[in-house]
């Protein structure tokens, strides 16, 4: 048997091109290696002016030219070798795939003990010469590149330079920076919410700062960690493969508890509905998120519910983690656990849409004026005729005006507009009664007070008859609000 070395064609870099990273993605992607070289400070710029580019530049360990050449190579590094817990990196790809994915040419300069490497791959370059060209940039050279003075001002650090962007439309320059900076737009909302954990720096972790051309990262935190209504469930760790597999979970605040902004937080992929399920960590790093794996459906009755998985960097083989650390699939043994964990994961969320804020002490005695009628998978709603403001109206109407009241009641019962306030509700809006805090209570109250004192009821007689009726079981202390509209 001979043997032939047979390496591949350069035109291999054009196919790696179509790996599928978006931009954001991408640019998360290189942000990875900031982070495990231990950058406390990661800057990310970018101008759709005349000679467009996209720099990202930190403030880690830098890399000697052998490791920059290292770098620069496809796998450099192997995915099964050993990382250190902080590792973000997996197939020694990223660097490259994800750059080349959004322009023609990547170069990296480098800096370690004063000493500067610059490299570039350019991919016309690669299509004249037809060799693997990896060009080295002199200081000079490198010096000219877009963001170059923030890499010469740290005593180490790395900057990735990104230009001739091919991806983007270009039929004009106005089209181009239209198109360069909404998706940079999107970008800064993906990198808040991927590396929210870094730049929060929770449980005593150094923070990593973040920004986008001067403007630093906000945290987006999915789980809305700082309200003071959101509930942590017991958190549990699954043994698989000799490692833990930490398991927090989260039932976030009824909506109508959420500010406007806090709602928007929330709404990590688009409703609350969506955005429920599982969010998978790889060492702190936002992997995947809202997605039960199947495990269960997505309802309206879990959408509060939400669950950190946290997953060290030893396991990747088993979740299946893609290049662009964008996808991962639990193995069967880590499936399983979490289906049995799950039920009890989303129930505190199905008790939060249920519950109607009334004193849990007098929820089976409050008088309400719907009735739900369930009838062999079919519902409807219909008006308490016992309710005892409907019941004191029938009392002061001759018969005529009953049948007269009957008939209005049948027609709103027909006319409840049950499904568009299921599409509202499921679309993450608010719904606001008129008799919604304690002033519009007590004014109502009183209202009803002028009325009933008119046929001789006292106070105590009214208090009696309303403490547990809606709508006044919604505030804090129904009695107390009664008696002082009788007072």
């Amino acid at each position: 048997m001979n043997e032939e070395e047979l390496p591949p064609e350069p035109q291999l870099m054009e196919s790696l091109r179509a790996v599928g990273y978006s931009l954001e993605a991408a640019v998360a992607d290189l942000i990875d290696n900031s982070i495990t070289a231990q950058a406390n400070r990661v800057e990310v710029f970018f101008s759709a002016e005349a000679e467009p580019y996209l720099a990202i530049v930190d403030d880690g360990t830098g890399m000697n030219a052998d490791e920059a050449r290292a770098a620069m190579c496809l796998a450099g590094t192997s995915a099964a070798r050993s990382r250190r817990p902080d590792d973000l990196g997996r197939f020694g790809l990223g660097l490259k795939t994800a750059s080349l994915s959004q322009c023609r040419e990547l170069t990296l300069v480098t800096k370690r003990d004063g000493v500067v490497t610059a490299l570039r791959w350019d991919l016309d370059y690669l299509t004249r010469s037809r060799r693997w060209a990896l060009l080295t940039l002199s200081e000079a050279e490198a010096s000219i590149l877009p963001r170059y003075g923030e890499i010469e001002a740290n005593p180490s650090g790395t900057l990735v330079v990104w230009r001739h962007f091919d991806r983007l439309p270009s039929a004009s320059q106005a089209i181009f920076a239209k198109a360069f900076n909404e998706q940079m737009l999107s970008a800064r909302a993906h990198l808040s919410l991927v590396f929210h954990r870094f730049l929060s720096g929770e449980d005593g972790k150094p923070k990593v700062t973040m920004a986008l051309n001067g403007v630093r990262l906000k945290v987006v935190d999915p789980f809305l960690t700082a309200h003071r209504a959101t509930q942590r469930g017991p958190a549990e760790s699954l043994a698989v493969a000799g490692a833990e597999i930490d398991v927090q979970p989260f039932t976030l605040p009824y909506i109508s508890k959420l500010t406007q902004a806090e709602k928007e937080t929330a709404q990590i992929a688009g409703r609350l509905r969506d955005s429920q399920g599982f969010y998978i960590y790889r060492a702190r790093r936002l992997v995947i998120w809202g997605t039960w794996f199947r495990l269960v459906p997505k309802d309206d009755l879990g959408k509060l519910a939400r669950v950190r998985v946290d997953i060290p960097n030893t396991l990747d083989h088993l979740w299946s983690l893609d290049i662009k650390k964008s996808a991962a699939v639990p193995p069967t043994e880590i499936r399983d656990q979490l289906k049995r964990l799950v039920d009890r994961i989303v129930h505190p969320s199905q008790r939060a849409q249920l519950y109607r804020g009334r004193p849990s002490a007098a929820s089976d005695r409050v008088v309400r004026m719907w009735n739900l009628i369930d009838e062999r998978g079919s519902f409807r709603y219909e008006l308490n005729r016992e309710h005892p403001l409907l019941a004191a109206l029938d009392e002061q109407l001759d018969n005529g005006a009953r049948r007269l009241l009957s008939e209005l009641l049948r027609n709103i019962e027909s006319s409840f507009p049950v499904e568009d306030a299921y599409n509202r509700l499921g679309g993450d809006n608010v719904h606001a009664p008129q008799h919604s805090d304690e002033g519009e209570l007590l004014d109502y109250a009183a209202t009803l007070w002028s009325v009933f004192s008119q046929t001789g009821e006292s106070a105590d007689d009214f208090v009696a008859r309303l403490r547990y009726v809606e709508p006044f079981t919604l505030s804090k202390n129904p009695e107390a609000l009664l008696r002082r509209a009788a007072s």
